[in-house]
């Protein structure tokens, strides 16, 4: 869709702030080219002339470039700092309570015990509001403290909630009040008559800090005592940035005709995890009323330092887009930035492409809503939050002093680790429990959690042991005490339990230490306490470390001695506990122990505890009715349940297991690494915040602490954060739809989810999986020993990449190939990659260039063999299709170079072989780096005669190849030239291989009917595609190519960093295993591997990785509706 980066056909505005960085007579131009449809001017700095300088060169930059270009002028509004410092910063200690008001003079300066404000009317009107137990955020909410006595309507004293160190002149913030002061001040007054007297008229103006309607009438008096008439009368524009607001949204947009969603003050006033919601209730509502809607603050923020915008700031500026906000704004990132021009670019490109399928999207925002859902202040009172808070009690909490704490903070439910049950802690603990709860008449359960069996490895008898790859170990259970872990051995202390595992492993098993980080396989049951066993994945052994057996159920009680004798401690309290948990669970039966043993104590029904199995065991998954029906809790304990079922597939069975225990009428608790950040920091990271208000959405009735609350550094920031994600994700969870059916729906009744869903141990057999893995061979891979490895780690087609055909490593790597399938009964293809043209730079002269923004530098083919590239000078050798690259540039045209790291534009064609160009994007340039040039269709044939010659190889190959690939396919044409080798070759239909065309060129997604025509497979080839589409614009293009090529009957493969990180490392990242997922689910019937299978560490590895997360997506395909519908 080259043509949409004409911004007359975009509909999306890009607002861009003006400042030193872009408000000069050079750059506004070169603004309004990048793309700025309206232009900022921020009273805030309005001094010195500068916005009498600048508006008329706006007006006429606009004219003499023939586009439109609007001006948006924004009033600073109040401004509310504290003071000046007497000295040095002052630390704020939590807990300290200070003085907290306005300057009695111009001595009374912030000091220890004092922290002041000038006597400005609107700060006297600040500290007049405060009433007792208001917050004040200071520095964004870096500090926080509240009021704890009300002084004088100047005077007050705080305690500090959250401290730090307090500098001059930082911002305050008041979420909870309605400050009684003008909407306007004296500056905002002068400001606003400069703006309504410009001509032409400016289109808006914005009023910050808007609460009420009333605020915006003083801007319309303004107007009307100057007699501005109706035509000249710019758009009003409220900048939400306060609470209140979005109570008073309707008086608010009766006098308005624009909006601003202003998420930097917002998210200090209303917390950070509140804004997503709150942005799109704002922006349906001011859509619903007509008004123009701005999207505002930290949208590619990072380009105030860098030249290209994050993955996380592309994807929030496309949402807002897909919400329906009609602008997005740049604010330091265009005023002071380093890349004022890049930024309204990305902006624009990435709207630009948000809108190209912004029809396709569901809106989110059912038809019912009320803006003042997303500002609920009173669900701060935890007897109306429903999803209970779990906070596990340790060294950091379970003091006298912090249990009363942690009540107040919000914890509904003490868990008492009994692991960690000794020395008289419990009987310490829990009266001060129920004591302090009454106190407070707070309403506070205790849930009892037993330690279940322990699997561990022994003690070392000298220094940690590497676990080597391959290596074949004796693993059992210690003979005596001297019987200790040493090179070649692994032992188990002899409890009944490590007997059990022992004794059900057979050949084939797979036990994982320390949390999966090593891994060994049964190779020889020797007797019923002795294993051979080969190590699969290695690392350094330590004493004690966990082991974990996915693929059994080990048979031995459930309640080891410790348990029993904890579990009769915990039904005994008084007053009675209210849950009680069964650790590592496997089925029904595991349960009855702990019935048993409170009918055995004679415990009357109604004081039983709830019985509550934590899920941690694929077995769990399989056995969940009969394990429900014997509980009247269950929580989802993703630490070990992420061990032994895999990291990626915890996520679809945590949906599976609440939606199943939510039908049965059960208590969910959703447990493990939840906040785990906050052991250490004051806040949640924003995927902990979002992963709570999944878990809420989900079902879930309760989020546990573990560490966060037992031994981190801020157990009452831990609680509270749970508690206030909790809120929001309740306050806007009927607004939502389930991943799984609603279980609360009376309409319609809900098909039983089987949990079992989330446990498919049977698909490891890859004959049952669909999706392939292709594997591209290369130096760590096609070795005579390797090639088996990697067909037994599930391999279905091996790529033979062309661009590294020499030295008869095909000719021996062939066979060999076919003879281990047969070998192995094994049904194995082969694809051939056709290399394709390659366009790059050529020698230097000398050391590598430096391209510098602006420059002009020559860029032409080589006129001999000593025309290198020199500063001021690039060069490419003269091969057919660099010739035919070079011709078919234009004035305009884009080259990018390395991967677009750099990128120079076409300022003059000099001749076919010889072009000035401007460097838009400099960098260090060194040799033989790829050159992409996404905007021409270059006039060359596919085949090179490199191609030419390795197409006629693969195609006399016996037997047959199955796939082969062309290489920056860009129209029918150049797959009709391997046709014609085909033909010429007199090469048999059965024996003609698929032809799969690669997809990498944006020429390709133009031409896509004509290549699918002379297609039998596709390949959507993600690296150059990246590269010459730009990297925002590949994931719904993949979308696209997936269903359009399924439709036609083609079989697709997904290709080029699927699971790179894989590279260096034995397992995928999470965003690796979800872009796989994805792949599958969009319909793809291959993903592939490139450098991870041909040159990295873990080719093995990153095959079976692949097949894992293919599986695991493959069965739950069903659940998942397409993300697109037909393609035409």
């Amino acid at each position: 869709k080259r043509q949409e980066m004409d911004h007359n056909k975009r509909k999306t505005k890009v607002v861009a702030s003006l400042g030193p960085a872009s408000w000069s007579e050079e750059m506004i131009p070169k603004m309004i080219q990048a793309g700025a449809d309206i232009f900022r001017l921020n009273c805030s700095h309005r001094r010195g002339g500068d916005f009498e300088r600048v508006y008329p060169l706006i007006r006429q930059s606009a004219k003499e470039l023939g586009k439109k270009v609007e001006c948006l002028g924004d009033l600073q509004g109040p401004k509310f700092r504290v003071g000046e410092l007497a000295a040095e910063p002052i630390p704020l200690k939590d807990g300290d309570v200070l003085e907290f008001g306005i300057c009695k003079d111009d001595n009374d300066l912030i000091k220890p015990g004092r922290i002041t404000m000038k006597p400005t009317i609107e700060q006297n009107a600040l500290v007049k509001a405060c009433a007792v137990g208001t917050p004040l955020l200071l520095e964004d909410g870096i500090m926080e403290v509240k009021v704890t006595e009300k002084i004088s309507d100047t005077e007050l004293k705080v305690r500090v909630v959250r401290g730090g160190k307090l500098k001059a002149r930082k911002g305050v913030n008041v979420p909870t009040v309605q400050i009684d002061c003008a909407a306007l001040t004296e500056k905002d007054v002068e400001d606003a008559e400069f703006l309504l007297q410009l001509d032409p008229p400016i289109e808006y103006i914005c009023v910050s800090f808007v609460q009420k309607g009333q605020d915006l009438q003083e801007l319309i008096d303004i107007m009307d005592r100057l007699q501005i008439p109706q035509e000249r009368r710019p758009k009003i524009c409220p900048k939400i940035e306060k609470p209140q607001a979005l109570t008073n949204i309707e008086g608010i947009i009766a006098k308005s005709q624009a909006l601003m969603v202003a998420r930097g003050d917002l998210g200090v006033e209303l917390e950070l995890e509140r804004v997503p919601f709150a942005q799109k209730l704002l922006i349906r509502r001011a859509k619903d009323a007509g008004l123009f809607v701005i999207n505002a603050t930290q949208m590619v923020e990072s380009m105030i330092e860098q030249p290209i915008p994050t993955r996380a700031e592309v994807s929030d500026l496309q949402n807002a887009v897909w919400d329906g906000a009609d602008a997005v704004m740049l604010s330091g990132e265009a005023a002071s930035g380093r890349y004022p021009c890049e930024s309204v670019m990305a902006e624009a490109d990435a709207a630009l492409e948000a809108e190209s399928v912004k029809h396709l999207l569901v809106p989110q925002v059912f038809d019912d809503y009320v803006v003042d859902e997303a500002n609920k202040p009173r669900e701060l009172d935890d007897s109306k939050r429903r999803t209970k808070v779990v906070a596990s009690l340790g060294p950091s909490s379970w003091s006298d002093e912090m249990i009363q704490k942690m009540i107040l903070a919000g914890t509904d439910i003490f868990r008492l680790n009994c692991s960690h049950r000794r020395g008289g802690d419990f009987e310490r603990v829990y009266p001060l429990i129920r004591k302090h709860s009454k106190e407070l008449g707070v309403n506070v359960a205790c849930l009892g959690d037993l330690q279940g069996p322990k699997f561990r490895v022994g003690e070392l008898a000298a220094d940690p042991i590497p676990l080597k790859n391959g290596d074949v170990l004796e693993f059992g259970i210690c003979k005596d005490d001297n019987d200790t872990i040493k090179p070649g051995r692994i032992t188990m202390k002899p409890t009944i339990e490590q007997n059990a595992l022992v004794e059900a492993c057979k050949v084939g098993t797979v036990l994982l230490i320390e949390d999966g980080l090593m891994e060994v396989k049964v190779t020889e049951k020797i007797s019923s306490t002795e294993l051979k066993v080969e190590v699969i994945r290695g690392g350094k052994l330590k004493a004690r470390k966990g082991v974990n057996v996915p693929d059994l159920e080990i048979d031995c009680a459930a309640l080891t001695s410790k348990d029993i004798e904890d579990a009769e401690f915990l039904l005994q309290l008084d007053p009675p506990i209210e849950y009680i948990c069964v650790s590592f669970v496997q089925k029904g039966q595991d349960l009855q122990e702990l019935i048993d043993i409170m009918d055995r104590l004679k415990i009357p029904a109604e004081r039983r505890p709830k019985i509550c199995p934590k899920i941690e065991k694929p077995q769990a998954l399989t056995n969940i009715d009969g394990i429900i029906a014997k509980s009247q809790a269950l929580m989802v304990a993703r630490g070990d349940l992420g061990v032994e079922l895999e990291l990626e597939r915890v996520p679809f069975a945590q949906k599976l297991l609440i939606a199943r225990a939510k039908q049965a009428g059960l208590f969910v608790i959703n447990a493990t690494q939840v906040v785990e950040s906050m052991i250490n920091n004051p806040v949640p990271t924003r995927a902990e915040v979002s992963d709570v208000c999944n878990a809420v959405w989900d079902g879930a009735d309760a989020v546990m602490l573990s560490g966060e609350a037992a031994s981190g550094n801020f157990p009452l920031e831990a609680v509270m954060a749970e508690a206030s994600a909790a809120r929001e994700a309740e306050s806007v969870k009927h607004r939502l739809r389930r991943a799984c059916p609603p279980v609360e729906s009376g309409d319609v009744a809900p098909p039983m989810l089987h949990v079992n869903m989330g446990n498919k141990k049977q698909e490891t057999n890859d004959a049952l999986r669909k999706t392939k893995v292709v594997a591209s061979l290369g130096p760590a891979s096609w070795s005579e020993e390797m090639i088996p490895k990697m067909v037994a780690a599930g391999t279905d087609i091996f790529r033979l990449n062309c661009s590294h055909r020499r030295g008869g490593d095909f000719e021996r790597v062939y066979p060999l190939i076919r003879k281990t399938a047969a070998e192995m009964g094994k049904k194995v293809e082969c694809l051939g990659d056709l290399q394709g043209p390659k366009f790059r730079v050529g020698e230097l002269a000398a050391d590598p260039i430096e391209l510098k923004n602006g420059d002009i530098v020559e860029f032409g083919i080589s006129v001999d063999d000593n025309d290198n590239i020199r500063p001021g000078r690039i060069t490419m050798k003269p091969t057919t299709e660099q010739n035919a690259l070079v011709k078919g540039c234009q004035v305009g045209t884009t080259l990018l170079i390395e991967d677009g790291i750099m990128e120079v534009v076409v300022t003059e064609k000099l001749s076919d072989t010889e072009l000035k160009v401007q460097i838009t994007r400099g960098g260090k340039l060194k040799a033989r780096k790829g050159v992409n040039v996404p905007d021409i269709e270059i006039d060359c044939a596919a085949l090179t005669v490199k191609d030419i010659e390795d197409a006629e190889f693969l195609l006399q190959l016996d037997p047959p190849i199955e796939y082969i690939c062309v290489s920056f396919a860009q129209k029918a044409q150049d797959l009709q030239e391997l046709i014609d080798i085909m033909d010429r070759l007199n090469i048999p239909a059965e024996k003609r291989p698929k032809i799969c065309p690669k997809i990498e060129k944006p020429q390709a997604l133009t031409n896509i009917d004509g290549i699918i025509e002379k297609s039998q497979s596709l390949m959507v080839a993600r690296g150059d595609l990246g590269v010459e589409l730009g990297l925002n614009r590949v994931p719904f293009a993949q979308k696209l190519l997936i269903r359009k090529a399924k439709q036609a009957g083609l079989f697709v493969i997904t290709a080029t960093q699927m699971v790179e990180s894989m590279i260096e490392a034995p397992v995928p990242t999470r965003a690796e295993v979800a872009d796989l997922c994805n792949a599958v689910w969009d319909g793809t019937d291959a993903v592939m591997l490139s450098g991870e299978a041909a040159s990295g560490k873990f080719p093995c590895e990153a095959v079976m990785a692949e097949a894992a997360a293919a599986r695991e997506a493959e069965s739950v395909e069903h659940r998942v509706f397409p993300a697109i519908p037909a393609v035409v």
